[in-house]
């Protein structure tokens, strides 16, 4: 998973930069969780502190993390 989630956290990293300079109040994260994996929820914690660690010094703020069926979504807000 090393590369892969390097590039993925990059990209992420990356898509916030770019709605928070475009001026975006809103964005938001998320990623898929593998049923077939058996992930255990300290898996799936570490995962969103991971991205929310990496999302917020860039000037958003999590206002929400929401499962939805095998997923993770992470909503962020600018901050005031």
């Amino acid at each position: 998973m090393g590369l892969l989630h390097a590039w993925r956290m990059q990209k992420l990293t990356s898509d916030a930069r770019t709605a928070f300079a475009s001026g975006d109040m809103t964005f938001v994260a998320g990623f898929d969780i593998d049923t077939r994996a058996r992930v255990s929820m300290r898996a799936i914690r570490k995962e969103i502190d991971k991205i929310i660690t990496a999302v917020e010094p860039i000037g958003w703020e999590c206002v929400g993390v929401q499962p939805f069926l095998a997923s993770v979504h992470i909503e962020f807000v600018r901050r005031a």
